[in-house]
């Protein structure tokens, strides 16, 4: 079993928002294994029709149709909560604009996170686990963002 740090997870995680921020599913999916699972809401089925993604080119896959369909990152962050040998837990937060709708929402859920390596010093993550609850209607903001607003 891989040790995992504090420092390593973090770093981990501040790549991985990174990635959302530059919109870049290829450096998303180099932060998995090959063999990644990757599940953003243990109650869906495999990614088309759910949101479960096994190995890089899938997770790449979804990025991409996620960044160019679904949503624009607009802000966000994470809190580590933990960490326990190979396993890290985290809270995120985000703002994300719903592609076609005309609106950004807030957006917040949890990460499980699961590593058995390192490439160039920095975890991969093995196995990602996300619970991602839906925003209800009354949290959809229509006027710009914050950070989209000019002056």
């Amino acid at each position: 079993m891989l040790p995992v740090t504090i420092d390593e997870a973090k770093d981990w995680l501040d790549r991985y928002y990174a990635a959302w921020r530059t919109a870049d599913a290829q450096a998303a999916s180099l932060l998995f294994a090959p063999d990644a699972l990757y599940v953003v809401t243990p109650y869906e089925e495999p990614w088309p029709a759910g949101e479960r993604m096994k190995g890089r080119a899938q997770i790449a896959e979804f990025w991409h149709w996620v960044l160019t369909e679904r949503i624009r990152f607009l802000d966000g962050g994470h809190d580590l909560w933990a960490v326990n040998r190979n396993e890290a837990y985290a809270r995120w937060w985000a703002d994300i604009e719903l592609r076609g709708e005309g609106c950004w929402v807030p957006a917040e859920g949890v990460f499980k996170l699961s590593f058995s390596n390192r490439i160039d010093g920095h975890l991969v993550c093995d196995q990602l686990q996300e619970w991602n609850p839906i925003e209800p209607e009354s949290a959809r903001h229509y006027e710009p963002h914050p950070k989209d607003r000019s002056g």
